[in-house]
């Protein structure tokens, strides 16, 4: 009697990390599945499948979340904004952080004209970067 509930109680610790494991698997691949394309231009495929969900998570929310289009400052003149950046569309969804090179200072913004447009791009510091993904 004692071996069959020593048997019983080890059979469900098998099921237990099975599915744990089950989990942590599909969780994986499926963070995988989401993964914004956007990422390719920094991150080689393999670099990304060695990325934990965390590291994925902050990338994915830097690629949405590391500028903004605003307008141009009114009354400022036409040289208000002196660099210039040529975008096909102002979706956040389309626009790519890392093919186009933007890199955020650390603690500075950096302001791009828009071509074509009464807009422009502001590129966030990293530490507001930061402080915005941990108050997500």
């Amino acid at each position: 009697m004692r071996a069959l509930h020593e048997t019983y109680i080890m059979y469900k610790h098998l099921i237990l990390v099975l599915t744990l494991l089950s989990v942590f698997a599909f969780s994986s691949v499926n963070a995988q599945d989401k993964l914004d394309s956007r990422l390719l231009s920094k991150f080689s495929k393999k670099e990304l499948k060695s990325m934990d969900a965390a590291s994925l998570n902050y990338w994915t929310f830097y690629l949405e979340n590391s500028f903004d289009v605003a307008d141009l400052p009114k009354g400022k003149g036409a040289d208000a904004v002196a660099q210039t950046i040529s975008l096909k569309s102002m979706d956040k969804k389309d626009i790519n952080v890392f093919k186009l090179g933007l890199n955020p200072h650390e603690y500075a913004r950096d302001y791009f004209r828009i071509e074509g447009t009464d807009k422009m791009l502001v590129v966030l510091p990293h530490t507001e970067i930061d402080q915005n993904f941990k108050a997500q």
